[in-house]
């Protein structure tokens, strides 16, 4: 009886340390899940960041594109300015 009873307890043990590692094994691939879906949120903030700077980087280029032009067409209004007083 001592060996049967003994057996069933490993049994038992057994039973318990595999439902033990399904519990363990559940919550990993639930944490797995979290994390990949976190991950995927920050790769699509990472690329919509990229997508302003992007913006920011042309709008700044047309201004100072606008801003070289002004400066232009001012210096090229004192010239003729000047030029016309030459006269």
């Amino acid at each position: 009886q001592s060996l049967s009873a003994e057996l069933r307890s490993l049994q038992a043990q057994a039973e318990e340390t595999a439902a033990t590692h399904e519990r363990e094994a559940k919550t990993l691939r639930e944490q797995a899940t979290a994390v990949a879906k976190q991950r995927d949120s920050a790769l699509r903030e990472a690329e919509e960041a990229r997508a302003q700077l992007r913006l920011v980087a042309e709008a700044r280029a047309a201004g100072r594109r606008e801003l070289l032009e002004a400066q232009r067409e001012a210096r090229e209004s004192r010239e003729g300015q000047e030029a016309q007083r030459r006269q």
